[in-house]
């Protein structure tokens, strides 16, 4: 019997579910999209971890703080520029595209 919309762990018999591990397991036939919580950071026992969420955090505040100090143009081009560019290939979608002259 075929397995409709197969995950990873389908496909190598791997004897667990998506509802008794912590991470996401992907599907094989599309992009599941995945998205970073800085709180787990934040908790999380590794100072590298904690790090990061310093980092987000602080990254954040200072376009908040640019956009007060009446900036708004910078921080608008900050924020742009932090914008995961389409050549990556990564997001939520089934038929990711980028640009080709990247």
């Amino acid at each position: 019997m075929a397995l409709i919309r197969p995950r990873l762990n389908d496909f190598h018999n791997l004897p667990f579910t998506q509802d008794e591990v912590d991470f996401a397991i992907p599907f094989l036939d599309e992009d599941l999209p995945l998205y970073l919580d800085p709180f787990l950071l934040w908790k999380s026992p590794s100072l590298q971890d904690n790090s990061l969420h310093t980092t987000i955090t602080n990254s954040f505040n200072h376009l908040g703080y640019l956009w007060l100090k009446g900036k708004e143009e910078e921080a608008v081009d900050n924020l742009v520029l932090a914008s995961e560019c389409d050549k990556v290939g990564l997001g939520d979608s089934k038929k990711r595209t980028g640009h080709e002259n990247w």
